[in-house]
């Protein structure tokens, strides 16, 4: 194995996607160097062997995005796969739509760290309400929504796995939560 990526693995998001092959080979020789008492090499490989299974996963987020609205245009979704000890961990995947004067970021994040603190929020929606959030339903997950001005935000956890964060400037109400309800929530919810 190329150390290069063992290091690219450990240190930086990636968007590259690994094949079950190239899985499966680094948990066998991780196995391997388990077995032969070389834990250090053990535990490099298990990290190598998740990284390329988060890698896989935040591909597959990416295709839970809802296609732009009619006039609108959306960028291809960006990736991200972090490791636990930079970055907080988890996967990451956003996407930028656009139209004449309007914009909105949608980001998902799963399994990250992170999450516990955001999660205190949905536990306690008296602390999201002095955050200046109103709390609301979109398909049976609560949902805090903040409005100022043109500009909304709305922030989702679900499964206390998943963040679901739109970020919108100069839209209407209508356009937010239609691109709000068509997230695909349900896939998320077992993803």
């Amino acid at each position: 194995m190329n150390m290069k990526w063992v290091l690219a693995g450990l240190l930086f998001p990636l968007t590259l996607q690994a094949d079950d092959t190239e899985i499966q080979q680094a948990i066998e020789e991780g196995q391997q160097a388990y077995q032969a008492g070389e834990l250090s090499r053990a535990a490099a490989q298990f990290d190598y062997a998740a990284t390329l299974i988060r890698q896989q996963q935040a591909g597959e987020l990416g295709t839970l995005f809802p296609e732009p609205l009619p006039g609108w245009q959306a960028d291809s979704v960006d990736t991200q796969a972090g490791s636990a000890a930079f970055f907080g961990g988890g996967v990451n995947a956003s996407r930028h739509y656009n139209k004449s004067g309007a914009s909105l970021d949608i980001t998902i994040t799963k399994d990250s760290p992170l999450l516990q603190t955001i999660a205190v929020l949905f536990t306690n929606p008296s602390m999201a309400a002095m955050g200046g959030y109103k709390v609301k339903r979109i398909r049976a997950h609560t949902a805090m929504v903040k409005e100022e001005g043109d500009n909304r935000e709305l922030q989702m956890l679900i499964a206390n796995t998943t963040l679901l964060q739109l970020s919108g400037r100069g839209m209407s109400e209508a356009e937010f939560n239609a691109y709000a309800e068509a997230v695909d929530i349900e896939a998320l919810t077992g993803f």
